[in-house]
């Protein structure tokens, strides 16, 4: 079998889809020996061209405008690589229904009778950017998104609330798969000591929540709790951040560290007192899974998947998206309560070596490439 995957960007970029998909086709090859994979994905990170990860396993780059970050368009010759790299033993799959490829694709293999497969990320419509950038979006979800999901062969979820999402928006069942996570050998999750350090890793866009955040540790710091954040991550709103930090006297407390790699992002993530995602919406937050993997303390926003990996109260803190003040408090206990953030961190970290396997990720989705009966699935 030949699959040609068509993720909006590959690694060396950074991103919860990125690292999803480039572990999914890992677990894919070694599951069978059989299987070609041809990833089409934009030059973003990156230059234009064709990469071998393996005899396997190659990654073709297209050209890209990006107008709004990061939602590549592909410039003329997409349809050109379709032509090539798609033949009749082709499964097609693509990720997140809004990407103007994935839809451009979607159209091309039912035209040429491919069988697709689509994967959902998210769970609600775009939250980030302004007005128009809403609008936008929205706009695409109710026309070029619904024929995506509908028009596909099959439909992964990748947690509860995106299936629900998927069927508020096209009618059609997803069956939710959770992925698995692996990480480095021995890494574990061990805080550096005093000053108690909070992280983020995550693109700095308005939808990550990051603004809530500094003025959660404005409130943190005012109510007499020392702290540093260490932000890892780049984006169109990183000078605003930078300049609210300033402004709210958070210049010495507030380290802004720009894109680092995956393995730097772990690092920074194993070394923190706790772990933050403020986000306004996701599906399966990635860098949350990871921390729970890692055994870190996690506060998050109780959005998307984020209820699936982390119980409030259990194993974590879990508070409203966009209220700063429910983050200070969350923030405030987990850094002055070793000892019940420790415990919640272990549970945590039990839990979702339990929960959280590739293996019958990979069972499902090689199931609907091939066509054949999904286990468990009636």
């Amino acid at each position: 079998m030949h699959l040609v995957d068509l993720p909006s960007c590959y690694p060396p970029h950074p991103g919860g889809l990125e690292a999803y998909a480039y572990e999914l086709h890992k677990r894919l090859l070694e599951a069978d020996p059989d299987l070609r994979i041809t990833v089409l994905t934009s030059d973003t990170a990156s230059k234009p061209g064709v990469e071998h990860l393996s005899d396997r396993w190659t990654v073709v780059r297209w050209p890209s405008w990006m107008p709004v970050s990061p939602y590549p368009v592909p410039k003329p010759g997409f349809h050109a690589l379709l032509r090539k790299y798609v033949t009749p033993d082709t499964v097609m799959m693509t990720h997140t229904r809004f990407f103007y490829h994935a839809a451009l694709a979607s159209i091309w293999a039912k035209r040429k009778g491919i069988r697709r497969v689509h994967i959902e990320h998210g769970s609600t419509p775009v939250q980030s950017g302004n007005f128009l950038v809403r609008l936008v979006a929205n706009t695409v979800d109710a026309t070029i998104a619904q024929p995506v999901l509908r028009t596909a062969a099959g439909v992964v979820a990748v947690s509860k609330p995106a299936h629900e999402f998927v069927r508020k928006l096209s009618g059609r069942e997803a069956i939710v798969v959770h992925r698995g996570m692996d990480l480095p050998e021995g890494m574990r999750s061990a805080p550096s000591g005093k000053p108690n350090t909070v992280c983020f890793v995550g693109r700095l866009i308005s939808g990550k929540g990051v603004q809530d955040l500094l003025d959660a540790l404005a409130e943190v710091k005012a109510a007499g709790v020392p702290v540093h954040a260490r932000i890892c991550g780049d984006g169109p709103v990183r000078g605003m951040l930078e300049s609210k930090a300033r402004s709210l006297g958070l210049a010495g407390e507030v380290e802004f560290l720009g894109s680092v790699d995956h393995p730097t992002a772990l690092k920074e993530m194993a070394a923190a007192t706790v772990v933050v995602n403020p986000s306004w919406t996701e599906g399966l937050p990635t860098t949350v899974l990871e921390a729970a993997a890692l055994g870190a303390c996690v506060v998050a926003t109780d959005v998307g998947g984020t209820a699936e990996i982390v119980t409030d109260g259990e194993t974590g803190w879990l508070v409203p998206p966009q209220q700063p003040r429910a983050l200070a408090k969350a923030l405030r206990e987990a850094l002055t309560d070793e000892a019940h953030r420790n415990a919640m961190a272990e549970l945590l970290s039990k839990n979702t070596a339990e929960k959280f396997s590739w293996d019958n990720a990979v069972e499902v989705v090689t199931a609907l490439m091939r066509g054949t009966p999904v286990p468990g699935q009636h």
